[in-house]
């Protein structure tokens, strides 16, 4: 599939028939409710990302954070003192964006080698691919990374 390319000079659209183009997404003001379905949706996908009504990317709610939600509305955190006051909180963050986190997105012509820097730099598995208007129109995960790895490194 790389046949004479280096790593180094791959791209991300070098890996777009790879790239996830169905990544779970939901639209500022959705309810966790909706974010928790629409990972259930798309159950390749480890996060859901938030949109604006245009279809840019606002931000990501990653699979921990849901972890974390669900945890302590159920109790199962250390302290549950703690987590019967954080339920509170949670209880009243009912929005996509209540939850969500920023995230540094690529382009179709990022640097392949960019987008892996970026993965161990964030600690993340996927990021978002973006077109040149910020519109949310992809996922590039560590499969396509250990594909092109797997392709072209020694064997």
């Amino acid at each position: 599939m790389f046949q004479g390319k280096r790593f180094e000079d791959l791209k991300v659209e070098d890996v777009d028939r790879l790239v996830n183009a169905r990544p779970a997404k939901v639209q500022k003001g959705a309810s966790v409710h909706e974010v928790l379905g629409a990972m259930l949706d798309h159950p390749a996908s480890r996060k859901v990302y938030v949109i604006d009504v245009e279809g840019n990317l606002a931000g990501v709610i990653k699979t921990e954070t849901l972890l974390k939600l669900i945890g302590y509305r159920v109790g199962v955190r250390e302290n549950p003192a703690l987590s019967f006051g954080k339920m509170l909180q949670d209880m009243q963050k009912e929005s996509a964006e209540s939850v969500m986190e920023r995230v540094r997105p690529v382009k179709r012509i990022t640097p392949l080698k960019d987008a892996l820097q970026l993965m161990v730099e964030d600690r993340v598995n996927d990021l978002p691919v973006v077109d040149d208007d910020y519109k949310l129109i992809g996922e590039l995960t560590t499969l396509e990374l250990f594909q092109a790895a797997h392709e072209l490194f020694d064997k």
